[in-house]
């Protein structure tokens, strides 16, 4: 059996650079707008590859995409975005596999240039490995999707969705 124990959040949505602890069983409750569906989001996009699906924990015609979830969408007409410029997201998940006794991370790096290009994103596999700082941060700097690759061990590194699928 594989359990999830870690998800790590960097620019998606509202969480700026969180590690959120789980443990066996897990409840998400709160009000409206604390982050429930964008914390479901995240596991969802990492899991299926897909973008397809947003937000339809709150709804049926949820309109989030990748750039609202990197950028903070807040709807307001002066500032639409929170985050502005190149920014880039990390989403992992730490798995402790019980037959192999080994954590190892499924994840996603995202990088967008402007908020009107749709944003690159790849998909990772790293064995034996715990989410900590140093994989995706360099001092303060958030790692890009090449800076991420050139100093991780990473098994599998996947360029598209259909690949990250396989």
């Amino acid at each position: 059996m594989k359990k999830l124990q870690r998800i790590r959040l960097i620019n998606w949505h509202r969480f700026s650079n969180e590690t959120i602890e789980l443990a066996d069983s897990v409840l998400l409750s709160g009000e409206n707008g604390t982050g429930k569906s964008t914390l479901l989001d995240a596991i969802q996009f990492v899991i299926t590859c897909s973008k397809n699906h947003f937000n339809v924990a709150a709804h049926d015609k949820g309109k989030r995409n990748l750039n609202s979830y990197m950028r903070c969408k807040t709807g307001r007409e002066d500032r639409p975005y929170e985050r502005a410029g190149e920014i880039t997201s990390h989403i992992a998940l730490e798995f402790y596999d019980e037959a192999r006794k080994q954590p190892f991370i499924v994840g996603t790096v995202l990088d967008s240039a402007s908020e009107e290009k749709e944003p690159n994103a790849v998909w990772y596999l790293m064995e034996n490995q715990t989410i900590e700082d140093g994989l995706f941060l360099r001092g303060n700097q958030i790692k890009s999707i090449a800076v991420f690759h050139a100093t991780n061990k990473i098994k599998i590194f996947a360029n598209t969705q259909t690949e990250a699928k396989k």
